[in-house]
């Protein structure tokens, strides 16, 4: 191939990794968003809900089962929430730098104009 191609090449395949990139982050906001909505919800179970007057209570951590007391629970779910928060802003953050560099690329190397009707009826000739 000529340089020009493999540089166009070079550009496409930055931009698809950029573009991949920019979806598995989004991807990861929803999920640690939904973990974080869960644990809020554990939280206020744990102060306002049914399990307010409960001493112990069974929690799940990743395939485990534990019995914890209920400070302790709530502290870990607090944890949690702190390291889920860091993970989303962080995948946002990371997020936004690819939406600008993706956005940098103005592929000059094209120089693409639209047709004209005289020149779509040219080619029909």
């Amino acid at each position: 191939m000529t340089e020009v191609a493999n540089e166009i090449e070079k550009v496409l395949a930055d931009r698809e990794r950029l573009a991949d990139e920019i979806l598995i982050n989004k991807q990861a906001v929803i999920d640690h968003d939904r973990k974080r909505n869960a644990n809020r919800e554990g939280v206020n179970q744990l102060t306002r809900g049914k399990l307010k007057n409960e001493k112990k209570v069974w929690m799940m951590t990743g395939d485990l089962f534990i019995k914890l007391p209920v400070k302790d629970a709530k502290d870990y779910i607090e944890k949690d929430q702190k390291v889920l928060t860091e993970k989303i802003d962080l995948s946002r953050k990371t997020m936004k730098e690819n939406v600008q560099k993706l956005e940098g690329y103005d592929m000059k190397g094209f120089d693409l104009k639209s047709i004209t009707s005289e020149d779509l009826y040219d080619i029909t000739k």
